[in-house]
């Protein structure tokens, strides 16, 4: 059982669930215009309606409160809350202030992401993460997004999955913007988006008072098979801080969490990009490792490692048919929630929060009218098995679930479902799933 001040919370991002991405003066962000594109989502959907939180944000607090979580994490849209001029936008900055005040008359403590993938389409045009003053325009959004939110908020996420903005917006093209960067444009971006990390870390401790902050990278760490072999232990430990130059680089821990948490890139980074090494500064250094509360960390799956004949390091393939969630990259290790905050607390000494960890499920409404998903009952159940066992060792402070709703799920649309609230997008009908009254069950009890 997890200790009594333990963080239950539920995770949205603003793209996936407001909707109303033309009302109040927002203005055209990266995934409205890549959503125009043929063939970029699965189901050619997008974020104009989907949960239409934007409208009914009254009624989904009443959802968290019914559920019982004590914190909410959600994301503002950049998009809302500035206009194309980099002026303030009143009505957009309203809309989340109602949105705080709501949670807090439930006791409900609003966690703020800063930066969950919506950047401006008239920011990314100026170059985006290519863009060296794109840190001064962050520091400017953070600085009218925290004088705003003055009172209401004080625990903020700077920006979210990182790796995910570079490898899959920027290597693999398949999210927004789609703009394909080669290895040097890759680690210049990069340096640029720890920098806006800083710089929103320095304008919140002076903005806002008792802050907490932390940054929310994702990862897939290595799991030993056999958990009682040390040795195994130790050499997956040093694969998920590995740091090299290959295809899949940018999704790497170490090229981002190294220079925030440990104030400097590692040994190995500079070794293995010194050819293409972006400018790097001892000033950058100092803004990039402002001190943090918090590890937070996204967590689905990880991988199974073995030791070979020759006790070398191989990674477990899955056999056919083993339990996976329904999109591809989701097989079901529960231990990842075990190790993979064992090692971010060996190598940077800092309390652990799960902010986002979920199950993709094919949910369907059955014949009684309810969404069975004893899939993603077990998930959270054996997962957080594992997070109570670390739990034990090591400060872990948090969990949040992902989603409270099936969403705009990025490239995927609207065809996979993490929530544990069912969306019909014929009426936009919410029904709790089976899922929902289990993880009420959960956080009533104080874990499993």
């Amino acid at each position: 059982m997890f200790n009594k001040d333990f963080i239950f919370g539920c995770a949205t991002a603003s793209y996936q669930i407001e909707g109303s991405v033309d009302k109040d003066g927002k203005t055209e962000s990266i995934w409205d215009s890549f959503t125009k594109i043929k063939g970029k989502i699965l189901d050619s959907t997008d974020g104009s309606i989907v949960c239409d939180s934007y409208i009914k944000y009254k009624d989904d607090v009443k959802l968290l409160h019914e559920l019982g979580v004590n914190a909410y994490r959600f994301s503002i849209a950049w998009t809302r809350v500035i206009d194309e001029n980099n002026d303030p936008n009143q009505k957009g900055l309203d809309y989340y202030i109602n949105l705080c005040r709501e949670l807090i008359k439930y006791n409900i403590k609003p966690v703020v992401t800063l930066y969950h993938w919506d950047m401006p389409k008239w920011l990314d045009d100026l170059g985006g993460f290519l863009n060296d003053n794109i840190s001064d325009y962050f520091m400017h959004y953070t600085d009218i997004v925290t004088k705003a939110l003055n009172g209401l908020v004080s625990d903020y996420i700077t920006i979210n999955e990182p790796q995910c903005i570079m490898f899959l917006g920027h290597r693999l093209c398949v999210h927004a913007p789609g703009t394909y960067y080669d290895d040097k444009d890759m680690l210049h971006a990069i340096h640029n988006l720890l920098l806006c990390h800083g710089k929103a870390v320095k304008v919140i401790r002076k903005n806002v008072k008792n802050s907490t902050v932390g940054f929310a990278p994702c990862s897939r760490p290595p799991v030993p098979s056999d958990r009682l072999n040390k040795d195994l232990e130790k050499k997956c430990f040093d694969k998920y801080f590995e740091l090299k130059r290959e295809s899949e680089y940018p999704n790497l821990v170490p090229i981002y969490s190294d220079p925030i948490f440990l104030g400097d890139y590692s040994k190995e980074y500079y070794e293995e990009f010194k050819d293409i090494l972006p400018n790097i500064t001892k000033e950058d250094l100092e803004l990039i490792s402002q001190p943090l509360d918090y590890i937070y960390q996204n967590f689905y799956t990880g991988n199974y490692y073995s030791l070979d004949s020759n006790n070398n390091l191989v990674k477990d393939e899955f056999y056919p048919g083993y339990p996976e969630g329904n999109i591809d990259w989701l097989q079901v290790v529960p231990e990842t929630l075990y190790y993979g905050p064992k090692f971010l607390y060996e190598r940077y000494k800092k309390p652990i929060i799960i902010s986002e960890n979920g199950f993709c499920n094919n949910d369907v409404i059955f014949l009684d009218g309810k969404v069975h998903d004893s899939e993603r009952i077990d998930y959270i159940n054996r997962y957080l098995i594992e997070l109570d066992k670390i739990a034990k060792e090591i400060p872990v402070k948090g969990y949040f679930y992902w989603s409270l709703f099936d969403n705009f799920e990025w490239n995927s649309g609207l065809r996979k479902r993490f929530g544990l609230v069912y969306i019909n997008y014929k009426n936009n009908e919410r029904i709790k799933k089976d899922s929902y009254y289990e993880y009420s069950k959960i956080i009533k009890k104080g874990g499993i």
